[in-house]
């Protein structure tokens, strides 16, 4: 048997109620609530990162309506650089460059599928970014070009995507309902 080990309890009032009620849950079905990990947190003054990702209530800029701001936590982000880094090192230009692209876009395909939601399009482009800086240096040492703005002309945007088939982040995050109907 599977048991959904993480999860988050929103209320708009009282938690005590719905924490008696998750823990009575649990008991029936002989678990435990992890009290050292079962944190209380008021989203509309503070965020907390759940699964990899920062929620919390932020207004909306034109209309000032609060809103649930969900984006990839700051040490996804991190992760995600340092594996994009790693993968297009410099110990790896001896390795046929379609293996290394290969294994970039493994990881750029799993990491936004996951992450592409909500408020990540900053993350996105941030992501997008990494990756094209990450392949035109492993590009540089590969080639032994020097200088960057060298590499800039001979490697551009456009054939990072066309001729060495980097796989392109979105830059924009699909908005897609977060809550569960009723």
């Amino acid at each position: 048997m599977r048991y959904a080990d993480d999860f988050v309890v929103l209320c708009r009032k009282d938690v005590e109620e719905p924490l008696k009620v998750v823990k009575h849950v649990l008991e029936r079905l002989g678990l435990t609530l992890n009290e050292a990990k079962t944190h209380v947190v008021d989203a509309t003054q503070a965020s907390f990162n759940f699964l990899g990702f920062t929620l919390q209530m932020s207004r909306g800029a034109r209309t000032g309506k609060p809103y649930p701001n969900v984006r990839p936590a700051d040490k996804s982000l991190k992760k995600i650089k340092a594996r994009l880094t790693e993968l297009t090192g410099r110990n790896l230009t001896a390795i046929p460059l379609g293996d290394v692209v290969g294994n970039v876009n493994r990881s750029l395909r799993g990491w936004a599928n996951y992450f592409h939601y909500r408020n990540s399009s900053q993350a996105m482009s941030k992501v997008r970014q990494h990756a094209e800086d990450r392949l035109r240096t492993h590009l540089m040492k590969r080639h032994k070009v020097k200088d960057r703005k060298a590499a800039l002309c001979r490697f551009p945007r456009r054939d990072l995507y066309e001729r060495h088939g980097l796989h392109k982040v979105s830059g924009t995050a699909g908005w897609n309902p977060a809550h569960a109907s009723t």
